[in-house]
């Protein structure tokens, strides 16, 4: 959960926007003031800032340099009624993050914020040029941040499980740099290659460091015994154990693959990498990584509606290293342009055709729930009325429509086998008026 102060005068926009960050899973704080949010900013510390330029007791602008010249980075989303340019030059210097415009859309906000606030924990690797990161803002990858969080504050011994290419070797990296372990030697082995007691207790013999046990599930039972038994014996000093397994590590118990012992054995801390079919809403910070990760920092990364779908609605049995070999694949056929979903491997691109409409469906369930959130957050309960919004959404509708039948009614009217009185009535109700 991400600490947001909003610095919004209007009342009722500040309590949408407000509300829009809880259903992120986000905390916010209201300030309704330049002097309020510049308080709030010495008392706590924030992880974005959403700043209206236009404030009743100083301009926004003024915060914003004020913010910068405290020499805090931190992202901040600068929202007005009336764009200049003289604002949108200064908010570039001052490295504002975005710029939206009044009256706002519920939904690019809530996608501003979660970019802002996408959590990001990262290490400088030894031995590869690029620095890792885990990447998410899901409720699933907040457990693993909290996970994770715990492994690097104790030297307990770790069990990382989820399938291939869900991050299970990043994070037990992650957990060795930021440990009490990470001035000594991180090492990795595959348990497939262990078949004798005497090559574990040669990686067991460096026991300042870290070892991963990578496939704890392929080591023959007596070694399993072996280790439970090691790490069950206080005298005994080891490396901080990391073991990782592709399944449940329940279910690799109750199929004997994992002993009971080695298994309680690890059972202090087990973290859970969740697929990326789970965390679909990470895909586009994901990708915006792996851009960053290929291209110059000042290269514009841009990718259309209709290929975010396909990255959505792909199963992704590789997960996130799958992820990363596609748009590596795509930047490369785009040519620095926008991803189109031709520009994704054929199997990937596919999904948003083979979807047999779910994906349509699926959008418009989503921006059906925001509208609804929208209406509802800025009417009191107490005037809350369906059929008001039954009859803003068939307007919407009918409008579409007419536009589709040359402003027809009558031709609209065969094609949905309506009467044409019951269709003009609803025209009428909606404010529409076409030609006969």
């Amino acid at each position: 959960m991400a600490a947001i102060l909003i610095i919004e005068d209007e009342h009722a926009l500040g309590t949408a926007l407000s509300l829009a960050a809880q259903r992120l899973g986000h905390s916010p704080v209201l300030a309704a003031s330049g002097a309020a949010a510049l308080e709030r900013i010495k008392q706590q510390k924030f992880e974005a800032i959403v700043l209206d330029i236009g404030l009743p007791d100083v301009s926004g602008m003024e915060i914003l340099e004020k913010i910068r010249k405290s020499g805090s980075k931190i992202p901040i989303l600068i929202i007005t009624a009336h764009a200049t340019l003289d604002h949108t030059i200064t908010s570039q210097r001052l490295g504002v993050a975005d710029y939206l415009i009044k009256p706002l859309d519920l939904q690019r906000f809530e996608e501003v914020i979660s970019t802002l606030v996408t959590k990001s924990i990262r290490i400088a690797e030894p031995y590869e040029p690029a620095a890792t990161s885990l990447i998410g803002a899901s409720t699933s990858m907040h457990r693993v941040f909290l996970g994770i969080a715990r492994a690097c504050n104790g030297d307990m011994p770790v069990m990382l499980h989820g399938s291939c290419g869900s991050g299970k070797t990043l994070a037990a990296r992650v957990i060795h740099m930021n440990g009490n372990r990470s001035k000594e030697r991180l090492r990795m082995v595959e348990c497939a290659t262990i078949h004798q007691e005497s090559s574990l207790q040669s990686f067991l013999a460096d026991y300042t460091g870290t070892l991963v046990l990578e496939g704890i599930d392929a080591l023959e039972p007596p070694l399993q015994a072996f280790l439970a038994k090691l790490i069950g014996e206080e005298k005994v000093r080891l490396p901080r154990l990391i073991a990782t397994l592709q399944v449940d590590p329940r279910e690799a118990q109750s199929r004997q693959v994992l002993r009971s012992d080695l298994f309680y054995a690890f059972s202090s801390l087990s973290i859970e990498m969740p697929a990326l079919r789970e965390r679909t809403g990470d895909i586009p910070a994901l990708c915006r990584f792996f851009h960053g990760l290929q291209s110059a920092a000042s290269s514009k990364f841009e990718m259309t509606a209709a290929t975010l779908c396909a990255l959505q609605f792909y199963d992704w049995p590789g997960n996130v290293r799958e992820l990363r070999h596609v748009i590596e694949h795509a930047l490369a056929m785009s040519h620095g342009g926008p991803i189109l979903p031709g520009h994704l491997p054929p199997h990937v691109s596919q999904a948003l055709y083979a979807s047999g409409g779910k994906v349509v469906s699926g959008e418009v369930d989503r921006v059906v729930a925001r509208w609804l959130d929208s209406q509802l957050e800025l009417t009191d309960e107490s005037e809350w009325q369906y059929d008001a919004l039954l009859d803003q959404m068939e307007g919407v509708m009918l409008r579409h429509l007419l536009e589709r039948f040359d402003q027809r009614p009558t031709r609209l009217a065969t094609a949905l086998r309506m009467n044409r009185a019951t269709l003009r009535q609803k025209l009428r109700r909606a404010g529409l008026s076409a030609e006969s």
